[in-house]
């Protein structure tokens, strides 16, 4: 397995950028934001996609006017060393995000489906079918995103449209919840949700132009904003404020309300199934992510020999915490933190290089 997979299009991109930056909704996060923003919690995730992209519209301006990958954009604008942190460090973000993610959702599955199994078995099963996605590359990643794309979505809304009789319209009122201010607050601390999307500049030359990135992340962070912000409005629509604060997992317990009849219950389980392939397929692209991420720069011919290792690290990482709280803690901590600077701080600097370079230029050509 190379890690120079070809080149790939526009629906590749959007289902690698919306499956990367999704999975979270059916963690506890969105039981976060409504504790902290109250009703106005649906606003959220499209104040930290409209924050992400202008952000990521400096990132793709310097795409344009330099050459290869983002590695070797930071390696012509700052020197081999400056790209070398700068691939540590985004390595470092998608393992992160692997592990985080894979503790959550092993321990989510363990609540809901698999109460009496032992955690390290449900764990290790999770990180088998990850470091098997893994070996088909980026390129079958990202047609496994696309194709499951349409049944995640029809999945979803199909959920809020069958709990629609549980909806209390005043559920959303007052509008302005805990206040515009905290609400604009909390959407940008939360940028970091979409740090997934560095993905597109990352891989660079194996998306066909700069503009089929562009309109993979707008289409695919974007769906996967409003689809978030659906689901946190039909949150609040079907518990309210205080009770959909309290829920450890909101999709899973908006899907219990679904009742068809009493010879159709418990539908709840079907949907398990959805939100676990979401768990695995984001799992994955974060894990090759971090694998490209480390072969690029030492020019390593293959990735297939470090995906075990990395699958064994990303693994005993996600047993060290000593319950799903506190993992929950570190992620909301990593999100406001670690991942917000690696959404804005990056991308900035390499625009302002691209401005100081272009200026550069024209006054040569006027000297």
């Amino acid at each position: 397995m190379s890690f120079h997979p070809g080149r790939m299009g526009m629906a590749e991109g959007i289902g690698l950028t919306f499956l990367v930056t999704f999975p979270r909704i059916f963690l506890t996060t969105p039981a976060i934001s409504v504790d902290a923003v109250k009703n106005l919690a649906w606003a959220t995730p499209l104040i930290a996609f409209a924050a992400d992209l202008a952000v990521f519209y400096m990132l793709f301006y310097a795409q344009a006017r330099l050459r290869g990958d983002l590695f070797s954009q930071c390696e012509q604008c700052f020197g081999r060393p400056v790209a070398w942190l700068v691939a540590i460090f985004y390595a470092a973000v998608f393992m992160l995000d692997a592990t985080l993610l894979l503790r959550q959702f092993a321990e989510n599955t363990l609540l809901t489906a698999l109460p009496y199994a032992d955690f390290r078995f449900v764990i290790i099963w999770y990180a088998f079918f990850v470091v098997i996605l893994v070996y088909f590359g980026i390129e079958g990643l990202a047609r496994a995103s696309y194709l499951m794309l349409p049944w995640i979505i029809f999945s979803i809304f199909l959920v809020l449209a069958l709990a629609a009789p549980f909806y209390d319209p005043y559920n959303l009122l007052p509008w302005q919840g805990a206040g515009v201010g905290e609400a604009a607050k909390r959407g940008l601390l939360l940028a970091g949700l979409n740090i997934g999307g560095v993905l597109l500049p990352i891989l660079g030359p194996q998306f066909q132009t700069v503009k089929t990135q562009k309109v993979a992340f707008v289409l695919g962070a974007g769906g996967s904003t409003v689809v978030r912000s659906v689901m946190v409005a039909g949150f609040i629509l079907a518990f309210g404020v205080a009770e959909a604060g309290e829920k450890t997992l909101p999709f899973f317990e908006l899907s219990r309300l679904v009742y068809l009849s009493r010879y159709i219950q418990r539908i709840e389980a079907t949907f398990i199934i959805i939100w676990v392939i979401v768990g695995i397929l984001s799992i994955a692209i974060n894990i090759y992510m971090a694998l490209y991420l480390i072969a690029r720069p030492l020019k390593l011919p293959s990735l297939r020999p470090l995906v075990p290792v990395m699958a064994m690290i990303v693994v005993n990482m996600a047993i060290l915490p000593p319950d799903v709280m506190t993992v929950a803690q570190i992620d909301s901590m990593l999100l406001t933190t670690l991942f917000n600077f690696g959404i804005v701080v990056v991308p900035l600097a390499l625009f302002l290089a691209v401005l100081i370079r272009r200026k550069r230029r024209r006054l040569r050509c006027h000297a």
